[in-house]
């Protein structure tokens, strides 16, 4: 069969090319490998789906080339992509930071509005189809597919080899986290076959692993907290937000903020993040709080003293670290000082990030000297088309990522609708 455009992915980047393709009236086919498109959004914020944010800028990302980004944000200025999803029918809200989220705050609806208008513009979504193989042919690319079993059947099922033919391709295949639900590295040996550089794909935005043993004592504790980033003397960075103790390390919001910072100084020596959990106290106040707070407690168990400052298992954690016996009685002032410095500066060691399963971005993918930044074409083939996570641009948490999905499948759709490919 034959089509103006072939999308190959129907994740994010490539929902958001569909519709930007059949809105120009282009013959379009969508090509996704799990039994449901936009299967990484439904992950997304706990499942909210942070779809953008009022703050994006090129200073929330990490390209290769950082001019890259001014001209595609002059492309596509960022705030028409919140209009774009008002246009597909979507409310949102804003929330902490300037994250957007649905105001349903279901992701669903996010993959819902997307599919709706594609079904109304008569594009073709196939899903359970995995491709095999892109050749580019004088003018038009061959894209050869197989059908494949969803994940709950262990038989494959026979043949269903097919292939299709189109003048135009979107690679938005999608990089390589969360491969339980279809992450892989297929996308990136589809750009080196048509001579694409790409820089190795690992994994970014992702729960840190600490040395410390103490954490597993920890594991679902949540809390507010600055934590900065350190190498034992300097501070490398510094981030203000939830953090969620795991039986291996660390994760939540701060965490994942300061996973690439930790990645990249971990190349180079010792890594340790330090976790501020009384950040509105000086650190002198709130010695002093804690003196004062002595006097009230003097001659009973330390843990009467400490119930009520903090998460219990934070304290008690603090104590064993300050020498302190829980259920001991109140100590002297030194050890209470060693307390409250535990408190302003719980320090864990990191050893490393955990792997694709976990994590958000994929750091690495399509070179961007190859790519055009206001349409995302490929400047080495005509009629191909690079975008979303396949590119070697990753963003911080809080939507960015998303966002830049967005902005390039739209991007390229348009391009590709109008048949403009450099």
């Amino acid at each position: 069969m034959t089509y103006d455009i072939i999308i190959i992915g129907g994740g994010a980047s490539g929902l958001a090319a569909g519709c930007a393709a059949a809105e120009t009236g282009a013959d379009v086919l969508i090509i996704e490998k799990n039994h449901v498109p936009g299967r990484k959004i439904l992950s997304t914020g706990a499942g909210k789906c942070n779809f953008s944010n009022f703050q994006v800028s090129p200073e929330h990302y990490h390209p290769q080339n950082p001019a890259f980004l001014n001209q595609t944000f002059k492309a596509l200025p960022p705030a028409e992509i919140a209009a774009f999803f008002s246009n597909l029918g979507l409310l949102y809200t804003r929330g902490e930071h300037g994250r957007l989220f649905p105001r349903s705050m279901k992701a669903q609806d996010v993959v819902n509005v997307l599919v709706n208008r594609l079904g109304a513009l008569g594009a073709t979504l196939l899903t359970l189809t995995e491709v095999l193989t892109i050749k580019k042919e004088s003018n038009s690319f061959l894209v050869e597919t197989v059908k494949v079993a969803p994940k709950w059947e262990k038989k494959a099922p026979a043949g269903g080899k097919n292939i299709y033919r189109a003048g135009r391709v979107i690679l938005a295949a999608g990089g390589a986290t969360y491969p339980q639900i279809g992450g892989s590295l297929k996308g990136y040996d589809l750009l080196e076959s048509f001579g694409h550089s790409v820089t190795a794909p690992r994994p970014a935005i992702a729960p840190l692993k600490t040395k410390e043993k103490i954490v597993r004592e920890l594991d679902g504790v949540r809390l507010e907290a600055l934590v900065r980033l350190t190498d034992g003397k300097d501070k490398l960075a510094e981030t203000t937000g939830e953090l969620l103790f795991t039986g291996y390390g660390i994760s939540g919001p701060a965490a994942l903020d300061l996973s690439r910072s930790a990645v990249e100084a971990l190349a180079e020596g010792p890594v340790f993040a330090e976790a501020d959990f009384f950040m509105d106290f000086p650190a002198q106040k709130f010695e002093a709080l804690l003196f004062e707070r002595v006097k009230s407690f003097s001659g009973r168990p330390f843990s009467h003293f400490a119930c009520g400052l903090l998460n219990e298992k934070i304290l008690r954690a603090a104590a064993e670290l300050a020498g302190i016996a829980w259920q001991g009685t109140l100590p002297g002032v030194d050890k209470i000082s060693k307390f409250g410095e535990r408190l302003k500066c719980f320090r864990l060691e990191i050893t490393g990030a955990t792997g694709f399963e976990d994590a958000m971005v994929t750091v690495g993918g399509c070179a961007l000297t190859g790519i055009d930044p206001s349409t995302f074409a490929s400047k080495k083939v005509k009629g191909l088309y690079v975008t979303g996570e396949l590119l070697d641009i990753d963003g911080d948490s809080g939507g960015y990522n998303l966002h830049l999905a967005w902005t390039s499948g739209i991007l390229a759709g348009r391009d590709a609708g109008r048949g403009n490919s450099v």
